[in-house]
């Protein structure tokens, strides 16, 4: 099976929502042996839905990300993939402006959390094993109120590359994802349907399950030769104006 996962003992931080529980859904369905974590009440009721199991954790308290490495290798033997998906985003405002506490929360889980997770899982993964760093387009370029949330994923790029690095005499292979555009519960206005349609060069917001599968592929076996990138997952906004945005601003002038 192309980009198989079956049997992968995977443990997937923020995994009850968003992308994350589409990269633990599609593990499952996949045939892994997933464990999610996250703080919402239900989410046993929702790792029980898929065929998981869930571990709670507050990415922002060390001893319970120290607690949940050693819960999920308890459960699961050992690790062979590791998705550091747990993340928080939150509007600053202009940066002379900004909220100083939502900066400290997102270093906190987005780049702190992130790294104790990359210090704790290697000594429990085999030659072989893979981790995945969700990042985001927000790393890479600039965004007018969003500096301290795209500085945060810039860290988890940098974080991404130093890893792969340090890890690969181990065989342990360490990538990052960086999504677009994507569908998610954090809109609660909807989705940007028309400033996708102009500004994504494929005219649309991605799903979840499209950025789940790149996961899948980084994961796999078949990805035995890749490390140290970032793979975006982003309709093609990074790569350039889009020919319909171009052809608006033809029209404008």
């Amino acid at each position: 099976m192309t980009f198989s996962v079956e049997n992968k003992r995977t443990l997937v931080t923020g995994g009850t929502a968003g992308i994350g529980f589409a990269i633990a859904e599609r593990f499952a369905r996949a045939g892994a042996k997933v464990v999610i974590s996250g703080r919402r009440d239900e989410g046993a009721a929702i790792a029980d839905a898929m065929g998981a199991h869930f571990i709670r954790t507050d990415m922002m308290v060390p001893t319970e990300v120290e607690a949940l490495v050693e819960q999920a290798v308890e459960y699961l033997g050992g690790l062979d993939v590791v998705v550091n998906n747990a993340g928080i985003a939150e509007t600053t405002g202009h940066v002379t402006d900004s909220d100083m506490g939502a900066l400290d929360d997102m270093f906190a889980v987005n780049v702190r959390g992130a790294y104790q997770i990359l210090k704790l899982t290697p000594d429990h993964m085999t030659s072989g094993g893979s981790i995945i760093n969700t990042a985001s387009i927000s790393g890479t370029i600039g965004e007018p109120y969003l500096a301290a949330y795209g500085a945060t994923k810039a860290a988890l790029i940098s974080l991404t590359k130093s890893s792969a690095l340090e890890l690969a005499k181990r065989n342990i292979r360490v990538n990052a994802v960086n999504p677009g555009l994507i569908y998610s519960e954090i809109w609660t206005n909807g989705a940007p349907d028309d400033y996708s349609k102009l500004y994504v060069p494929l005219g649309r917001v991605g799903e979840a399950d499209e950025v789940a599968a790149a996961f899948q592929f980084l994961a796999s076996d078949d990805a035995s030769y890749v490390t140290g990138s970032s793979l975006s997952v982003d309709g093609g906004l990074c790569a350039g104006p889009s020919a319909q945005s171009r052809s608006f601003i033809r029209s404008q002038t």
